[in-house]
């Protein structure tokens, strides 16, 4: 993931953050909180579609995921440079990217249980087995939704103070 991060990182044309601030606008944010927590919550639920896939959408949406936050780095870092990229996310995006990492886990846990049990055969695979790991993982995906909720307040928070 980190090395198509690298690549959207290395992707994204630039030339458009010179034609947003000569206009008076940012580039890097979003207008208000419905939108921060609906794309951040529609990536996570993307994230945790693998549990109807046997982890393949959660797998293939991690790495369009890694290939946005390269290409979503590559235009801090080139807007408002590195330690101002880092002084405005500081306070939100590890809820968010947490978050985001718990819903990937979460899309996986269903298929990891039943490898788990093909391998080891320490205990059957049984309906009932599938179902524990589906509730688990349902646990998995609400604290993930939770932190990512506050992260999103939190950016639209900062979003305010700043405008």
């Amino acid at each position: 993931m980190a090395a198509i991060a690298s690549f959207g990182y290395a992707a994204v044309d630039l030339s458009w953050i010179r034609d947003a601030r000569d206009m008076g606008g940012s580039p890097l944010y979003g207008k208000d909180f419905l939108q921060i927590l609906g794309r951040n919550v529609g990536a996570a639920l993307v994230l945790y579609s693998g549990v109807a896939t046997l982890g393949l959408t959660t797998l293939v949406g991690a790495g369009i995921l890694a290939l946005y936050v390269g290409a979503t780095l590559s235009l801090g870092m080139h807007s408002v440079g590195g330690a101002g990229l880092l002084a405005d996310v500081i306070w939100y995006v590890p809820f968010e990217f947490f978050g985001l990492v718990m819903a990937a886990t979460a899309g996986f846990q269903p298929t990891a249980g039943l490898a788990r049990r093909l391998v080891f055969k320490t205990e059957p695979v049984t309906v009932r087995s599938f179902i524990d790991d589906m509730a688990r993982s349902l646990g998995t995906l609400f604290i993930a939704l939770v932190l990512i909720v506050l992260g999103a307040v939190i950016e639209a928070v900062l979003i305010q103070v700043k405008s």
